[in-house]
């Protein structure tokens, strides 16, 4: 069962060296990663890179100010670099106005995608669990867009205050979910923990989204150890989340 790596966990490392950051995701136990950014690398350059570890690439995070000013770049690297995820990590959750606003900008861009073969996805931090007329802001992005799909951050989800596998059911019913985000919350407070050591049921969360059928993608923001470590502890984890399936 592949696991993922969102490169911006180890984004100093990206910025400063791609090729020998590649080779620490394949040396920690991953099989594919989700671009942050390219850091002034072509297509090209970033295939060569993933061949030589053995990687896939499986999405790519870009904000919403790209999407308006460089959608059709976004597609095309894409296809060159063969994923079929475009997932926006952001939007403003301080008014309902706002969100309808840029709910709707996220539908063009799903729909113009779907004709690429791509899927336009959104990723949740807690701010989308604000309520408006008691309504999670999340919810209503995700009714106004309807061709988006969620990429859940469980993390954030649970920072919230809400129950990852409560929440995701009825969008994975709806077949709404296009990835999960695995992201460990400590036991207590808020910080970032390696997966397997905090909270979260992870094994609740693998047999309601399935690995054979969701990519799962950790980000890892906090670390306790150095950055190599870091990742492959909750890679370890996962896995063993995985093995209890």
């Amino acid at each position: 069962m592949d696991i993922s790596l969102q490169l911006y966990s180890i984004k100093e490392e990206v910025q400063t060296d791609f090729a020998k950051a590649l080779e620490m995701v394949e040396k920690a136990g991953y099989q594919g990663v989700e671009f942050a950014g390219y850091f002034n690398h072509s297509p090209d350059q970033l295939k060569t890179f993933l061949d030589r570890y053995n990687l896939k690439a499986v999405s790519t995070h870009v904000g919403l100010e790209r999407l308006r000013t460089g959608l059709d770049q976004e597609l095309e690297d894409a296809e060159k670099l063969g994923y079929k995820l475009i997932v926006c990590p952001y939007c403003s959750c301080e008014t309902k106005s706002q969100i309808l606003e840029d709910a709707r900008f996220l539908e063009t861009c799903a729909e113009k995608a779907a004709g690429y073969g791509v899927t336009i996805g959104y990723h949740n931090h807690a701010q989308e669990f604000a309520r408006f007329d008691g309504v999670y802001a999340l919810n209503i992005l995700l009714e106004t867009a309807p061709s988006v799909k969620l990429q859940p951050d469980v993390y954030w989800i649970a920072v919230a205050g809400v129950d990852p596998a409560e929440y995701l059911a009825p969008w994975l019913k709806a077949q709404r979910i296009c990835a999960i985000h695995a992201k460990e919350l400590a036991r207590e407070g808020k910080k970032n923990e390696y997966i397997g050591q905090g909270k979260i049921d992870f094994l609740s969360l693998a047999k309601l989204c399935p690995p054979a059928a969701y990519p799962w993608i950790v980000e890892q923001e906090e670390f306790s150890s150095d950055h190599a470590d870091g990742i492959a502890q909750s890679c370890r984890g996962l896995r063993e989340v995985f093995g209890r399936l």
